[in-house]
């Protein structure tokens, strides 16, 4: 085996990662130049796998996997429900933090080992010969973010293979656990950055949420952009809460959420907020890379697949006395975006008469009996055949406004109507 001075290795390591924490590197560039200055330095790495915990709505772990065969490290991030899997759970990874331990060699070349972890069984397949896997604790015993995993779990993990006969030499071993601190540390700085993404993401949304992090955090910053605008309202929801147990109120909320907000969201749309029951939400527009045309596009496919939604969820709720029904308003127009508030408490989102505008047209759904609605100036930048639903005095509005809705949600004509299409 080789032997090196491994001091002057280290501390060169040690002050890459130093750096790549300051830098804000992404984690899959660490592990990759990781793994390649260890390779440099004469220490037969084959495979790396670095991980841990992240808090996060949607994904409970971030794990990179870097090998010498591809060099290049991927990342993934692991939804938060497959981390009470066995596949998750019967990993050398879990049962070194699970039972408090920081470091753990497996000699894969002299056969199965005293534990049955079918990661080790592949590798040893795969050529492996020398298994080491590592803990770098946070040493945080609150359990309230991981309700369902014992204290001191968090942290960051990281496992590393040789297929060098005899594996690693006790010098690699210490230099390897020397510098384990410091990738820990770069690591950890990139998780605070999954979790700030995470939390911009889900609680402002992703463009919103990339304004913030970009440093428009100052009460006032922000600015006018042209966006379509989607405005939708729960019906009967008073009623519904009345009459219905909470946690089953809640779970049709919730349906109704995914029908609406999560159809604007896969077409491209941006949740500004939910508003008690309603979904404000917006699909900004810019001429070089969002065109108007595509965005209004969009708009309207996005209401077509909220309501085809509800009429599956219907199925179901018919027979608890619930029914996810609601109106949806479409405009078009320039609305002031960035932070408003107190000194202390800010909100990221948006202003304006064209706010002002989508609200008022959402309450016509009721009165003219269809389930969308749609502005003047949202209508102008439709390929499709619309049908037109007259003029509208709105409230707060100086001038009436003429909307139009899709022809298969036009209200059936009602001549005691006040309605005049042909305006």
């Amino acid at each position: 085996m080789i032997e090196f001075n491994r001091s002057p290795l280290l501390d060169s390591v040690a002050a890459w990662l130093m750096g790549c924490g300051l830098n804000d590197t992404k984690a899959e560039d660490v592990v990759q130049g990781f793994g390649n200055r260890l390779v440099s330095a004469g220490v037969p790495v084959a495979r790396i796998n670095v991980g841990g915990m992240v808090l996060h709505p949607i994904f409970g772990a971030l794990n990179v996997l870097w090998t010498v065969r591809d060099d290049q490290a991927k990342a993934e991030l692991t939804p938060r429900d497959q981390l009470a899997t066995p596949r998750f759970r019967n990993t050398p990874f879990f049962d070194l933090a699970h039972n408090g331990g920081s470091f753990k060699r497996y000699k894969l070349e002299d056969g199965p080992v005293e534990a049955s972890f079918p990661i080790l069984d592949d590798l040893r397949s795969d050529g492996a010969t020398d298994y080491l896997v590592q803990f770098e604790s946070y040493h945080r015993d609150d359990t309230s973010r991981w309700s369902d995993f014992p204290p001191g779990m968090e942290g960051v993990m990281m496992s590393m293979t040789t297929r060098r006969i005899g594996g690693f030499s006790d010098s690699e071993i210490t230099y390897i656990r020397a510098l384990m601190p410091a990738l820990a540390l770069v690591i950890k700085n990139a998780q605070s950055r999954i979790l700030a993404q995470g939390l911009m993401d889900a609680y402002l949304g992703s463009y919103s949420g990339n304004r913030v992090l970009d440093g428009v955090i100052e009460r006032g910053d922000g600015g006018a952009i042209d966006c379509i605008l989607f405005y939708c309202d729960l019906r009967n929801s008073s009623r519904m809460a009345e009459n219905m147990p909470m946690k089953r109120y809640l779970a049709l909320i919730n349906d109704y959420f995914d029908c609406t907000a999560g159809a604007v969201e896969d077409h491209g749309g941006e949740i500004l907020k939910f508003i008690g029951d309603a979904v404000m939400a917006i699909f900004p527009v810019d001429e070089k890379s969002r065109p108007a045309v595509d965005m209004s596009r969009a708009a309207l496919s996005s209401v077509l697949e909220c309501l085809a939604r509800a009429r599956e969820k219907n199925v179901t709720w018919k027979e608890h006395g619930g029914k996810i029904e609601f109106g949806i308003a479409l405009h078009r127009g320039s609305v002031m975006y960035g932070n408003v508030g107190t000194e202390r408490r800010l909100d990221f989102t948006t202003i304006g008469p064209a706010v002002n505008q989508v609200n008022r047209l959402e309450g016509l759904c009721k009165s003219l009996k269809t389930p969308l609605v749609m502005s003047s100036e949202f209508a102008a930048d439709v390929a499709t055949r619309l049908e037109p639903l007259g003029r509208h005095q709105l409230a707060g509005m100086s001038q009436s406004t003429k909307v139009f809705t899709l022809p298969e949600f036009a209200p059936p004509v009602d001549k005691s109507s006040s309605i005049n299409r042909s305006k």
